[in-house]
């Protein structure tokens, strides 16, 4: 089946998603549902095989592959999300809000449609204008698509520029959902790995709240890239977590 050159109706897509079914791996679905605590039912295909397969799809009809793909399965949200980040910034822009409003349900679907948005982000000044778009999602009322904002700004935006305001903006996160608040410290040990001086001197302000900021510091204290010396003093903190 050659996806650049397809025609994309329901009935191609229903042919495609057959074609999809044989290359289905039963251990690795099993191993998968195990960790994704969803409740979507998964299909068992491999992540390099699925961002393969999105970038011939990309290659072709891009917006007409998207206008029939199916959110049945986890492996369809994945491929939507990678496909739509191929398209142009503009057009982009409401596939985005559906994966953070709608299609996201786990956080395999968030992190992977996160990670891969580095070349729609690249153009112009369509960065900037992203990175006030996706303030929407991190003040919604729906849990992912808060968690699709932190983790957008965690593969994208850990750079100087815009450092200041994705630590302020993930300390005002506030949100019982274990996904939201993995998240909030996910990023702020990201954070504190590329720019150690300027988290340490954010984190006096911070208000973080006790769960989020002991899981911080577990996953700051685990990574590689900081210090044992940065690693000692963040384990100082924490008798002072309120």
């Amino acid at each position: 089946m050659d996806l650049k050159e397809m025609t994309w109706t329901k009935t191609s897509y229903n042919e495609f998603l057959s074609e999809l079914r044989q290359n289905a791996d039963s251990a690795y679905q099993k191993f998968n549902e195990s960790l994704l605590a969803s409740s979507l039912p998964t299909l068992g295909l491999r992540l390099p095989f699925l961002r393969k397969t999105a970038k011939e799809i990309a290659k072709g009809d891009a917006g007409a592959f998207l206008s029939v793909c199916g959110t049945t399965f986890h492996e369809e949200r994945l491929l939507y999300g990678m496909v739509c980040a191929a398209l142009p910034y503009d057009q982009f822009l409401p596939h985005s809000d559906r994966m953070a409003e709608e299609l996201t349900e786990n956080w395999a679907i968030c992190d992977t449609f996160a990670s891969s948005l580095k070349k729609v982000l690249a153009k112009g000044t369509a960065k900037a204008d992203y990175f006030q778009q996706i303030r929407r999602y991190l003040s919604s009322a729906n849990p992912w698509a808060v968690r699709v904002g932190l983790i957008v700004m965690l593969s994208q935006y850990l750079e100087e520029a815009f450092l200041p305001e994705v630590l302020r903006r993930t300390a005002a996160v506030r949100s019982e959902h274990y996904y939201v608040r993995m998240g909030q410290a996910w990023l702020l040990a990201t954070a504190w790995a590329k720019f150690p001086d300027e988290v340490r001197a954010f984190l006096p302000t911070a208000d973080l709240e006790p769960w989020t900021f002991r899981k911080f510091v577990q996953k700051a204290r685990e990574s590689y890239r900081v210090t044992p010396e940065d690693k000692a003093y963040l384990k100082s903190l924490l008798p002072s977590a309120k």
